[in-house]
């Protein structure tokens, strides 16, 4: 049987001779110390919120809603003017159109739809050699603006010749869905670009004669021969002058005086 002593309690030392009463009794005030510690910690943020801030709160929100539910006027302009006060008055009477001359609009829209022809033809409208023609100087676009135009709303096929090269054409329509305004937007960005200087700028109404004829050729691919007749063909309808607005969201002309 062994004759060593074990407390009962740890934190009650017997008093044999071995043991320091001091020294354990200030281990466990250490010990009972570091624990209220942390209880204290774990329980921080953890205080009620005082009673008097919740009925003040209560007391505000009451307040609070009655106004809002009393006041028919509260967001009532008319109510809360003084007495002989005007409102000023905008002079364009509402939202202002945006606008830009129109070589400008036609120019910055182009731009954005050359994006659709560049794969092909290049950024900067040289084309590949023998496979894709270049829009840089082409009889085809140089032209009347009717020629690029219908080829970009029916596509061309078969053999073509630009510049003295030869082609087989198999470009299909790109302008299906297309406005006007992008039709004339494009082909005086070709027509203006690439060190080609046409100048004509293409009116409302000499979109609709390319319109006519795009609906009497049909849905067919133009053909070099087809297209030919119109490569030079002069519009009915007089272009727009160079001090012409146009919306350029929408591309409608716009009245200067607007």
């Amino acid at each position: 049987m062994s004759t060593d002593q074990v407390p009962v309690d740890p934190t009650k030392p017997d008093l044999e001779e071995s043991t320091n009463v001091a020294q354990a009794h200030e281990e466990v005030t250490r010990s009972a110390a570091a624990a209220s510690r942390e209880q204290q910690l774990r329980e921080n943020g953890l205080e009620p919120v005082s009673i008097w801030i919740m009925i003040a709160g209560f007391i505000v929100a009451v307040v609070g809603g009655s106004v809002l539910l009393d006041s028919e006027n509260l967001f009532d302009y008319d109510a809360f003017t003084k007495e002989g006060y005007v409102r000023a008055e905008f002079e364009s009477g509402g939202s202002t159109i945006p606008t830009a001359l129109a070589a400008d609009a036609y120019m910055k829209r182009g731009s954005a739809l050359y994006k659709n022809c560049a794969s092909c033809h290049g950024t900067g409208g040289a084309g590949v050699a023998g496979v894709y023609p270049p829009l840089a100087g082409s009889e085809w676009v140089t032209g009347s603006a009717k020629s690029p135009a219908l080829v970009m709303i029916h596509g061309v096929s078969g053999p073509i010749e630009v510049k003295g090269t030869g082609y087989n054409g198999a470009m299909p329509p790109m302008a299906d869905g297309w406005s006007d305004y992008d039709i004339a937007a494009l082909s005086y960005y070709l027509q203006n670009s690439f060190g080609n200087k046409v100048g004509e700028i293409i009116s409302p109404e000499q979109v609709a004669e390319i319109r006519a004829i795009s609906k009497e050729y049909g849905k067919k691919p133009f053909s070099a021969g087809d297209l030919a007749q119109h490569r030079d063909a002069k519009f009915e309808a007089p272009a727009l002058t160079p001090e012409t607005l146009l919306n350029i969201k929408t591309g409608e002309v716009v009245d200067a005086d607007q």
